[in-house]
């Protein structure tokens, strides 16, 4: 790679600040998630009433998740296409962005679904598929950044020039 050219992970690498906002919008998300679903399961006594923290737990996680949409479509069009076309870190991107879509359209299913059988059904794939974003996403951030290191290293070896051969006329094997 010539002087000019910079690195294609490091073409895609978000700015620190852009970085910042994903993973402050993504940690609402999952953290307000987490909230309810404690007051839900864990801090709702049997026979009563739905603890009075779920209701503001709901709210402010649909107001994180508003954040965090907008946070989405602005790592769409640079990072995860780019990384797309030059195969960079594909199984874990693919796997956050599919995860993200069945978050966002079981979310709407349980804000706008009536019956109660659909209901049951998109709260538990919800939360089920929310909990495995919570692991998958810091998977995909440490992966990219350990194939940044490597390529960096590598970059860095085949950039050095080569010492030159003690014996005039040998050939160093590639």
């Amino acid at each position: 790679m010539g002087p000019g050219h910079r690195h294609p992970r490091l073409q895609q690498r978000l700015s620190r600040r852009h970085e910042l906002w994903v993973y402050a919008t993504a940690g609402a998300v999952a953290f307000t998630g987490c909230g309810w679903l404690i007051c839900h399961f864990l801090l709702r006594a049997p026979g009563v009433a739905p603890h009075p923290l779920e209701v503001w737990w709901l709210r402010l996680h649909g107001a994180a998740l508003l954040g965090f949409l907008i946070v989405l479509g602005t790592v769409l069009p640079a990072h995860a296409l780019y990384g797309w076309r030059h195969r960079l870190n594909r199984a874990t991107g693919a796997s956050v962005l599919a995860l993200a879509a069945i978050l966002t359209l079981s979310g709407y299913g349980l804000y706008y679904l009536v019956d109660d059988e659909w209901r049951s059904w998109s709260g538990t794939l919800h939360w089920v598929v929310g909990l495995l974003a919570i692991a998958l996403f810091p998977l995909h951030v440490l992966l990219g950044r350990r194939a940044s290191r490597a390529r960096l290293q590598s970059d860095h070896h085949e950039s050095r020039p080569r010492a030159p051969s003690p014996h005039p006329g040998h050939r160093p094997h590639p």
